[in-house]
């Protein structure tokens, strides 16, 4: 069996390699846009129902091609193919894709570039925008639903950004297009699309945001950076985490989430508007497009939101049983974060969480030097806390 990138469609991107795979098969699966690059005289089957397909491949006998779109090792139906046909020991060969036909549109590498796909897969505006944000070149596959147009919309926002795009690229129909992305926000586009994307003003951030890097406000308490980074290190999320954030207070716990974790969905709700406007600042400030801020109860909130794969509970406004409550009822296996500070809240979580799994809890108690003259030095202490984590199991059900 051989996979075989067919480039764009058109015979001038197919190279020697694989017009020689195509005449030498004895059958070939296809997109139906490919089927002008193999001779009538080949048995050709359209590649549609996978599960069809593989099935009438794991029956057939002979030299079995599978041509792909674009190049065979980027966003291709490879990794399928692998999965499906473990056993057998298959030829690769690559072909020239979209990716660099829009490179060499725009005179640019892509050593450099990080690479997204929108099409069919979901793709969310914030990890679009940080991803956009912090590199020097993103590549985005579009279709429908992820198009250039949306991607533009999104785009405005950020200064110093230049597009490029490619439409139906191959075909007779093919078409680039370049500017800034205000020109095409409300223009439409083919579905068969890519686009190169150009941040001329690449924002590096910081690894570990410290209490002095923040905006702050006296009135309003944040998490000590000390406390914080023992808080941080207790979760392990991932590309598809739903982060909460109840309590956030002056929001250094959700941006700190949200700056390390680019990729990821962070929900961060606060009760007092001066609170939320912080956090909104230091938002903007630190260039953060995954944060969605939240303003009002915890108890109410937390009902329209998407179910979290993390929590943290740095304070409850008096609903830390409500809340419980609700996240107990989601049935569902969550890191649950609690920070408490009086033996009142800690006692109450501690009856919601020690029966969880990986249930630990830990007492940060945190001195810090303090100059009382130029001669001499006191260690101040803080208030001590106390936090329980663990994992909400989930309940059997009949």
């Amino acid at each position: 069996m051989t996979v075989a990138g067919a480039g764009s469609g058109s015979e001038t991107h197919l190279t020697p390699e694989v017009k020689n795979e195509i005449e030498n098969s004895d059958l070939i699966f296809a997109a139906s846009r490919f089927k002008n690059l193999i001779p009538d005289c080949k048995k050709f089957i359209e590649l549609k129902n996978f599960n069809d397909v593989f099935k009438l491949i794991n029956e057939s006998h002979g030299r079995i091609l599978i041509l792909v779109s674009g190049d065979s090792g980027l966003y291709s139906l490879l990794p399928l193919v692998k999965k499906n046909f473990p056993h057998i020991n298959m030829k690769i060969l690559p072909g020239i894709s979209s990716l660099q036909l829009i490179c060499s549109y725009a005179c640019e590498t892509w050593n450099d570039a990080k690479i997204l796909s929108g099409h069919g897969r979901f793709l969310s505006v914030g990890r679009f925008l940080n991803t956009v944000e912090r590199n020097r070149i993103l590549i985005l596959f579009c279709d429908k639903n992820f198009s250039p147009q949306w991607a533009c919309q999104n785009l405005i926002s950020i200064d110093d950004v230049e597009v490029f795009i490619g439409e139906n690229l191959g075909s007779p129909d093919e078409k680039y297009s370049h500017g800034k992305p205000c020109d095409f926000a409300g223009k439409t586009f083919s579905e068969l699309s890519i686009m190169l994307i150009k941040n001329n003003n690449v924002y590096v951030p910081k690894k570990f945001l410290r209490d002095s890097d923040f905006i702050r406000d006296k009135n309003i308490v944040m998490t000590n950076e000390n406390v914080r980074a023992v808080i941080l290190s207790k979760f392990d999320f991932n590309n598809n985490s739903v982060f909460w954030d109840i309590g956030a207070g002056s929001g250094s716990v959700s941006v700190c989430v949200a700056n390390e974790n680019p990729d990821i969905e962070v929900h961060s709700i606060e009760h007092k508007i001066d609170a939320v406007n912080l956090i909104s600042q230091n938002v903007s400030k630190f260039h953060l497009h995954n944060i969605n801020l939240h303003h009002g109860r915890a108890s109410e909130i937390i009902k329209s939101l998407p179910n979290p794969t993390d929590i943290f509970i740095g304070g409850s406004g008096g609903e830390l049983k409500l809340i419980l409550d609700y996240v107990k009822n989601l049935n569902a296996k969550i890191k649950i974060i609690i920070a408490c500070v009086t033996l009142e809240n800690f006692c109450a979580a501690y009856e919601f969480v020690k029966d969880f799994q990986n249930f630990e809890c830990v007492q940060v108690s945190i001195t810090l030097s303090k100059n009382i003259n130029s001669k001499l030095t006191l260690m101040n202490a803080k208030n001590p806390v106390m936090i329980l984590c663990g994992i909400s199991p989930l309940r059997l059900t009949s």
